[in-house]
């Protein structure tokens, strides 16, 4: 009787210590931060935090609209606009993707944001920043959500 105490008791501890740990936080589209129909303005670049120069005329932003699964925003002088596909686990096309061709002056960051977003292939959103990987999880761009102005 006491070994059979004993190995319940032994099985009670066993079985309230192994329980599963908490998951780190995955990645997720979901929650509280909507993936498309927000704005997000550009926050990195390459991973660097983003530095604009008085020749940007306007903070570079992007927004997915799901009419049309349409793509468009701004890149600091030019608009843009596109097309994106999301395909399975955070995966992401952006094609007939056009610009104004405006004349800007010290534009670089413009054409840097416009290569990365043909080069990006997934997405993350983690505490409300939507980043842009590359096919080597290379990060690309960062956003945060921004303000819709209001006329």
């Amino acid at each position: 009787m006491k070994n059979l105490i004993r190995l319940s008791f032994l099985t009670c501890i066993l079985l309230f210590n192994c329980k599963s740990q908490v998951p780190p936080q995955e990645p997720s589209n979901k929650g509280d931060t909507t993936f498309i129909g927000t704005k997000w303005v550009l926050t990195k670049l390459n991973g660097d935090v983003l530095n604009l120069t008085k020749t940007e005329l306007e903070q570079p932003f992007i927004k997915l609209t799901s009419k049309d699964n349409g793509v468009g925003g701004n890149g600091g002088c030019n608009s843009f606009g596109g097309t994106f596909t999301l395909k399975d686990d955070q995966h992401i096309e952006f094609s007939q993707m056009m610009a104004t061709m405006r004349y800007c002056e010290g534009s670089s960051i413009e054409n840097v944001f416009m290569a990365n977003l043909q080069k990006a292939v997934s997405y993350t959103i983690v505490n409300g920043e939507l980043t842009f990987k590359d096919e080597n999880g290379y990060v690309l761009a960062s956003f945060e959500q921004g303000e819709e102005k209001t006329d």
